[in-house]
Order: C-alpha cells, then structure tokens, then sequence
C-alpha cells in the first residue's frame, strides 16, 4: 500500500477476537470476522457509492491495530 493512499479505520468496541470463530473445522466456510468487512465494503460500496473503496481489512489483534494506527 501506498503510504500517500488514504485510509479510514473504524474500531468496533464490546467483542473481541474469541468472538470471531475461525472456523478451522470448515475450511469451506468463511472466517466470521472476514465475512463482515466483506459487509462492510459492500456497504461502502453500494450503499454509499464509494467505489474507490479497494477493500476491507478486519484486524482483531489489537496490537497489530495500534501499529496500523502510528504508521
């Protein structure tokens, strides 16, 4: 990613990641925490017609949040 690329976080408070199943058993079915930042593109996308929007990335580790913010 660019570093000059614009990016917007939202921070989801009340869960945590054990409440995000990975779904290990089933490969076949996806992961719960990226079938919501699917959501949340298609939101962007089609709801508000940010087309521009290239993808959603969900990051339940919150240590790797804050390294995300600061950079």
């Amino acid at each position: 990613m660019c570093e000059a690329e614009p990016r917007f976080f939202i921070e989801v408070r009340g869960v945590s990641p054990s409440d995000f199943s990975a779904n290990a058993q089933t490969p076949e079915k996806r992961d719960e925490a990226v079938a919501l930042a699917n959501d949340v593109h298609d939101l962007l996308r089609e709801g508000y017609g940010k087309t521009e929007v290239t993808g959603v990335v969900p990051v339940v580790n919150p240590e790797v949040h804050e390294r995300l913010v600061d950079r």
